[in-house]
Formats: structure tokens, sequence, C-alpha cells
């Protein structure tokens, strides 16, 4: 209810008591010049990832000290992951929650399956198209159409490269 009634970001504080993920994010503007963050996972996101024990790889990333999932552990994740963005313009709330070593990169990329060079250029694009706006292009609705078309043509190829190395990983075993 105090979120709701305040709209009050527990992230730059702390998360909810009893939970271990940060809870109600406000929205932001794609076009902000804020750090950019993605993850991409051919998990569903219900089902197995919800059940005992297992691990969310939506909560996790390489690049924070917080929710750590180290790049030597990251494979042994059940699900095809990726994580990807930009960490210019971090305000200095949000220092803690990214290791020195990834702050200040116009991109940064993580992954737990090998990936063609192709779908890392369309990653690149996507976060520099993000980068490259100002806070009135999300209020564009050509340019938020070729974002979104963009997303979509990143997700495609995500989807096909880790089918692509599921198969790999089947073949191996």
């Amino acid at each position: 209810m105090l979120t709701a009634v305040t709209l009050r970001d527990f992230w730059l504080d702390d998360v909810l008591p009893l939970s271990c993920c940060p809870m109600f994010m406000l929205p932001r503007n794609p076009f902000d010049a804020w750090p950019k963050w993605w993850t991409m996972t051919d998990a569903p996101l219900n089902g197995s990832t919800r059940a005992s024990g297992a691990m969310e790889p939506l909560y996790w990333s390489p690049a924070s000290p917080v929710f750590e999932m180290p790049e030597t552990d990251a494979p042994k994740l059940p699900q095809k992951v990726l994580w990807f963005g930009a960490t210019t313009d971090c305000p200095p709330e949000a220092l803690k929650f990214i290791k020195p070593e990834c702050l200040h990169l116009p991109f940064l990329l993580f992954s737990n399956f090998e990936l063609p060079p192709s779908l890392r250029a369309l990653l690149e694009e996507l976060v520099a198209a993000t980068r490259a706006g100002k806070p009135a292009d999300a209020w564009d609705a050509k340019k938020m159409q070729a974002l979104l078309d963009l997303q979509q043509r990143c997700l495609d190829e995500f989807d096909k490269c880790a089918a692509a190395s599921r198969d790999a990983d089947r073949k191996a075993a």
C-alpha cells in the first residue's frame, strides 16, 4: 500500500522484508540518460523458474555485486541467458548495484552460451538506439515503433541462437 500511495522506489533504498528481490520499480523512459540493462532468457516465466529452489535468471547479473551471478556460474543455469546494456550516466544512488569494473561502459554483454556476431551486433544496435535518443522520443510513435521492431529482431535472433545452443549441448552430451 505504501508503494501504491507514495510511488516510493524501494530499489534504491532496500528490498521489501522477507524478499530477496527488488520490488516496485517505477516505469522508465527507454531514451532517458540512465543506465540501460536487459536480460534475455529462454526460461519460461512461469513453471520451472517458480519452483522451490529454482534460480530466477531475471534477478541475477554478472554486473551486480548485490544480486551477483558470477560468469563462471552462469553456464550452470538450466536456461540460456544473456545480460546486456550500457552503464554510462549512472546516478550516485545506483552505483552500489553495479560492479566498479562494469561502470561507465557504452556496451556491456554477458552470456552463458556462445553468441554469434549477428546477435551481438543487434544487441549493440538496440543499446545505441536507446542511448542516442532523447526523452521526448518516447512520445514519437515512429521512433517507438522502430525501437520495438529492433527489440523484436533481437528477441527472434536470441531465440534462434538459444535453440541452436541447446541442440549443440544435446549433441555433445
